[in-house]
């Protein structure tokens, strides 16, 4: 992970350089913990990279780039509540350190990423637009990021995981567009679309029920 891109982003937000080096440990601790194969530190990098290829039409925004840094930080399989508690963990770790305006923001913004229905706040839609992003890769790609999440997910059995999976992709489609920004729609939205609709359609044949 970018110790000095993060640091930098740390001190800019009021931090100290001190905490900087040691909540950075803690972020790549984090993000190569065992049972990770999707959520890693490659997946936050992609965020990074994505977030600063938009930041130049979008605008360059300090909290958005701080939730992608966090918005993983908990995954504990199965649970529903990741994100909650990722942004706790935000919130623990900044106490302190940064303002509360801008540690409410960031926690907002980390819970968004749970993708439950599009947001009307440009922020909400940045971060969640550049989580998203994965789904407009090439099919290949895409699918064999699918597989990485289904490992994270190997306690619970295929017919579980994939009911799961139906029920967030159907939601992604019900919404009037998967992307809240016209930059991802422009980009992003017809691929990642036909990607999802693929899913659906032969998610029975990409994992044998057991």
């Amino acid at each position: 992970m970018d110790t000095s891109r993060f640091s930098s982003l740390w001190l800019r937000a009021g931090g100290t350089s001190d905490s900087a080096a040691v909540i950075i440990n803690t972020l790549a601790d984090r993000y190569s913990e065992s049972h990770r194969y999707y959520h890693t530190a490659g997946h936050i990098e992609n965020c990074l990279r994505t977030y600063d290829h938009a930041a130049r039409d979008l605008g360059a925004n300090d909290s958005v780039e701080m939730a992608l840094w966090f918005h993983d930080l908990v995954l504990a399989p199965g649970r529903a509540d990741n994100e909650a508690r990722s942004a706790e963990q935000f919130r623990s770790l900044g106490n302190g350190q940064l303002t509360a305006p801008f540690m409410d923001t960031v926690e907002r913004l980390i819970r968004s990423t749970q993708h439950l229905a599009l947001s009307d706040k440009l922020d909400e839609q940045f971060i969640s637009d550049v989580d998203l992003s994965g789904l407009a890769q090439p099919w290949d790609t895409f699918i064999a990021d699918t597989y990485l999440l289904r490992q994270e997910d190997e306690a619970i059995d295929n017919g579980t995981f994939q009911a799961g999976l139906r029920h967030f992709c159907n939601r992604l489609l019900d919404r009037p567009h998967i992307y809240g920004t016209p930059w991802f729609r422009a980009r992003a939205e017809t691929n990642a679309s036909n990607n999802v609709r693929r899913l659906l359609t032969d998610m029975e044949s990409l994992w044998v029920h057991k």
